[in-house]
């Protein structure tokens, strides 16, 4: 970390030295940009039409162009503004530019990975957000600032520990799923095919844009890996100019949204005797009413009342982040630099014990560093580096996951006596030991404390460098570049293990010396272990480019390969831990006429180690055109400001196989023994994607935009088998795949947008954005179960991932059987076991009187979203900022289960599901009965059914910030340009529908850590 760190500091020392040496140039002239209210654009980007000069304006809005880069129009773009085109002789005679207010989101440009495309000229689907809106929610996971921020891109959150984070913490689909055989979205980093488990890395500071590519026209020049969708992240550069120096310092408070219900040990040893009393043990069967009084009483040390979450959590976690930006330079040299670090620690209490002989405290520290250097050497060469990265040090108490030691904490019943045994002066080896009870090996305590720690350290670098020759000498517009990338991920482990001493208490809790040894563990010293991991990816990449004027028309055309080469994540000797390679040529061109009428066409050969090299290469070509209308004369009002028809049909590509590697070969062993066979013909899946859209602009201020699509595949992977009786003697997994199967997927995206500058001092933004998306399994070999199932298909017409179970038969009011007589007259029999009066009575749906397998129907909806909304907006007044964030999802569920929900799970924790259970008691007296019969065993209410369907829809404030620049001559005390703070809260409140009021939505599970609301303030300045 201190190499890379000094590394960086001496580049960062080299750049400010050669600038001023380097700034001397000739025939420079001076321009200013500003708005219609004739303020400074600051950070308004200037670009020759060649591309080969760029620089950014300055706080008073002026920038410098030299003359000999005037061969062409020269653009202009800020963000919020409209892309401004000038010509060289109104570039040469004018001195001050005004740029446009944006209403209608159509200024600026969409990075598509390889080609950049001004909003205006997109013939597709896409969406996109600046590193500067990123930056307003304080995470250390990059998904977690995007999360509701990009129409069409569902992120899930599946882990919500804070110091695990990069890999499958979050799920990412881009309009749903469209194969069973994989969704995950195509990640590229400048322009460079990268891991998904490295841009969790990534921080903010560092982004200038996350796009995301959703239909064929956008996403098929990348061939067999477009068909999911592309998530394309642009990273800052240097401009022209002196230097531009950011500090930053946060701080936040995290806290967990949602806490476990800890029933008291009164409360505790009642629900357990009642469950007891329901499997037909007695009244009194877990502990005597003499036992309950005194827990309750909390009097008598020998009954406990412990809230083991009280005890091992606390109320609040923190986050500090220190950072600076560097980036400048001129027109021959721009750089820009990142470094920052950030503390992070875990919500558990860690004792203090005397004689430990190390710190068990878990927590991770992250450094982060990116250098991006572009280089003109002369004329007609250039070139760029680029060097980024992270190390992180992490330290695991126990050497366990944090949601480890946090399941455990559940499953430790309040009446348990500990965490510690007490003093017991007649035999000292059993004083302050760790207790437990019959069947819990682990408790948190021990976990935390006397295991021993892991220390991981993790290093993840990513370096590209390149070249690019302008080849105007043999036609004016042409480039061609190259270049490669190298990413690699070190894990490296330094384990200890320690056991300790347990201790199991008597049943006579009166009495506090009847402690014995729990089995044979006994405390040991401390002995270390090693471990590590490595993984790389290489890229290798070429391009050609054609970008020309002619007048009204404009042609931006290029063509690509690369070469990837990349090694994942794995390890043992299983074919997972073979390198993956792939291939692509991709060409995209996009023809413009009077910047009002685009024709865009795109394709992709590329080819896959996957598949036989008879048909290891696939074809994926798309068309697509957008027309411009309300530039038309005839179309020009005051009233319609925008009118906007889009159009989009192509092919994607897909070698996800499901896990799966090399089924085109039959799997021979030494031995001569033959086991699956492969299929030589097996080929990439082909999704069809239609994609047709529509932006309307209102007044100035008013925004619809629309987008209708569908997705279909009529090759996808599938069994061979499912169809082949088992009888035929050869094992069903020994037949080949095919591309055979089936599947669609449609839906729309419609947005509705409000943006005006009331005035000079005051401007007003409102985003509403909804997507809806429902995908169809319609074949994929499916063998039909029977025709005395109620449902004879369990895949084969249902969206993927429907959940199925057992339907409650509600007839009686409540779906449970509320007395013998109910349960005989019936004639209902289960075949997974004997239901009691106050279980739940299920739908016989094939009227065979038997429930079983036959019966099982879908429930729900899936857990992926199929709508998914999100409503942002703000306002800026003077110095003063506020923006806020509401994020929600809809038609999405999740069956209930383990710990939380199954009252007989562990040693049995009861939350507000099980407070108003079945009783005769309850039942006689009319009162609310909200959850069958308890039970210390498994019973048949613990199955799949659609009682403990919950309902994972939730609207959250995601974000809201307040920020204030501090006035200029406050700034300039301490030599600084501007000043800022901000105050930040994330996940501030969720409005959800779950069974449990404390199991949060997204996570959909108390026995895990739920997701974190964070209070943030941050300070930066810059200089």
């Amino acid at each position: 970390m201190k190499k890379i760190a000094t590394h960086i500091v001496l580049c960062i020392i080299c750049l400010m030295i050669y600038n001023p040496l380097s700034a001397q140039q000739a025939d420079k002239l001076v321009y200013r940009i500003v708005n219609i209210y004739n303020q400074p654009v600051e950070h308004a980007k200037v670009r020759s039409q060649d591309g080969t000069y760029e620089t950014v304006t300055t706080r008073e809005g002026t920038f410098e162009f030299p003359t000999e880069y005037l061969k062409g129009h020269v653009l202009l773009t800020a963000d919020g503004y409209l892309n401004a085109r000038i010509a060289p002789e109104q570039f040469i005679n004018q001195k001050d530019f005004t740029l446009q207010f944006d209403a209608h989101n159509m200024g600026g440009e969409v990075d598509f990975g390889y080609l950049s495309y001004s909003k205006e000229s997109i013939t597709g689907a896409v969406s996109s957000v600046t590193g500067k809106v990123l930056d307003k929610t304080p995470s250390n996971v990059l998904s977690d600032t995007y999360e509701g921020r990009l129409p069409g891109l569902t992120v899930i959150n599946n882990i919500a520990e804070l110091t695990f984070f990069g890999y499958g913490n979050y799920s990412k689909t881009i309009r749903g799923s469209s194969s069973v055989n994989g969704s995950s979205p195509l990640v590229i980093i400048d322009g460079v095919v990268a891991p998904t488990q490295y841009i969790e890395f990534i921080s903010p500071k560092e982004i200038e844009t996350i796009s995301v590519l959703k239909d064929a026209a956008s996403t098929s020049a990348y061939g067999i890996q477009g068909s999911s969708g592309v998530i394309v992240i642009t990273t800052k550069r240097g401009h022209n100019g002196k230097i531009d120096v950011e500090g930053y310092l946060d701080y936040s408070l995290q806290q967990l949204t949602r806490k476990p219900l800890f029933v008291n040990s009164g409360q505790y040893a009642e629900l357990r005797n009642e469950a007891g009393e329901r499997g037909g043990l007695g009244k009194f069967s877990q502990f005597t009413q003499s036992d309950i009084d005194l827990f309750k009483s909390g009097e008598n040390a020998g009954y406990p009342n412990n809230n083991w979450y009280s005890q091992f959590m606390k109320d609040y976690a923190n986050r500090q982040r220190a950072g600076v930006n560097v980036s400048g330079g001129t027109d021959k040299f721009r750089y820009y630099s990142n470094l920052s670090f950030v503390n992070q620690t875990q919500p558990f209490k860690i004792a203090d014990e005397p004689d430990r002989k190390y710190d068990p405290t878990p927590k991770v520290n992250i450094g982060n560093f990116r250098t991006n250097m572009d280089v003109k050497f002369n004329k007609y060469l250039s070139g760029y580096m680029r060097l980024a990265g992270n190390v992180k040090r992490e330290v695991l108490a126990g050497g366990n996951m944090g949601w480890t030691i946090y399941s455990q904490i559940l499953n430790q019943p309040p009446t348990m006596y500990g965490p510690l045994s007490p003093i017991n002066e007649e035999d000292p080896e059993l004083s302050n030991q760790v207790v437990t009870v019959d069947g819990m090996d682990n408790t948190a305590y021990g976990m935390l404390n006397r295991s021993g720690y892991r220390n991981v350290i993790e290093t993840n670098i990513l370096a590209q460098a390149g070249l690019k020759m302008d080849m105007g000498f043999l036609l004016d517009g042409l480039s061609a570049s190259g270049g490669m990338a190298y990413q690699t991920y070190v894990r490296n482990e330094t384990g200890t293990n320690q056991s300790y001493k347990r201790l199991i208490r008597g049943d006579d809790f009166s009495s506090l010396t009847n402690f014995t040894q729990y089995k044979t563990f006994e405390n040991t010293p401390l002995s270390y272990n090693k471990g590590s991991l490595f993984f790389y990816y290489l890229n290798l990449l070429a391009r050609l480019d054609y970008n020309k004027r002619f007048g009204d028309h404009s042609i931006d055309a290029s063509a690509h390969t690369y070469y990837l080469k990349q090694e994942t994540e794995a390890s043992g000797s299983s074919n997972s831990v073979l390198p993956y390679k792939r291939q692509n040529f991709g060409f995209s061109a996009l023809y413009g006429y009077k910047d009002r009428y685009f024709l865009k066409a795109d394709m992709a050969y590329s080819g896959s180690e996957q598949f036989h090299k008879d048909h290891r290469y696939t074809f994926t070509p798309a068309v697509s055109a957008a027309w411009i209308a309300s530039k038309e004369e005839f179309l020009q009002s005051e009233v319609l400001t925008l009118l906007k028809l889009r159009a989009s049909y192509g092919i994607n590509g897909s070698d996800q196989l499901g896990g799966a590697r090399f089924l085109f070969l039959d799997n021979i062993r030494s031995d001569g023994s033959e086991l699956a066979r492969g299929n030589p013909l097996l080929e990439a899946e082909k999704i069809k994607k239609l994609n047709l859209g529509l932006n309307l602009g209102f007044l100035n201020m008013f925004t619809v935009d629309f987008d209708y699509f569908t997705n279909k595949v009529n090759n996808m992977l599938i069994n061979t088998s499912a169809t082949i009786p088992e009888y035929q003697g050869i094992p069903l997994n020994y037949y080949p795949k095919l591309n055979g199967g089936e599947m669609e997927n449609k839906g729309f995206e419609i947005g509705l947008g409000f943006n005006k500058h009331i005035n000079q001092n005051l401007s007003v933004f409102l985003q509403g954005n909804f997507m809806q998306v429902k995908n169809k399994v319609i074949n994929i070999n499916e063998a039909m179960l029977g025709e005395d199932y109620a449902y004879p298909y369990r895949s084969q017409g249902f969206a993927l991932g429907q959940q199925w179970g057992y339907l409650v038969d509600y007839s009686n009011g409540n779906g449970m059987f509320n007395s013998k007589e109910e349960l005989t007259n019936s004639g209902l029999s289960y075949s997974f076991g004997t239901p009691r009066v106050g279980d739940l009575k299920y739908q016989d749906l094939n009227g065979d009187k038997i429930i079983n397998e036959k019966d099982v129907a879908p429930i729900g909806y899936t857990r992926a979203p199929q709508q998914e909304y999100s409503i942002a907006g703000g306002t800026t007044w003077k110095s003063w900022e506020f923006s806020f964030l509401l994020h929600g999802v809809a038609r999405s569920t999740q069956i209930l289960s383990g710990i939380g929900a199954f009252e007989n799970q562990g040693k049995g924790i009861f939350t507000d599901l099980h407070m108003a259970s079945w009783t005769p008691e309850r039942y006689a007296a009319g009162e609310e009965i909200n959850y069958p019969a308890l039970s210390l065993l498994p019973s048949t209410n613990h199955v799949s059914n659609d009682f403990f369907v919950s309902n994972r829809s939730y609207l959250r404030l995601r974000n809201v910030e307040l920020a204030y620049s501090l006035p200029t001559a406050v700034a300039q005390k301490i030599k600084a340009e501007r000043i800022r703070v901000a105050l930040g809260v994330q996940n501030l409140f969720t409005v959800s529908h779950m069974k449990s009021k404390y199991i949060d939505p997204e996570i959909g599970s108390m026995n895990t850590f739920q997701p974190y609301r964070i209070f943030n303030i941050g300070l930066s300045a810059n200089f």
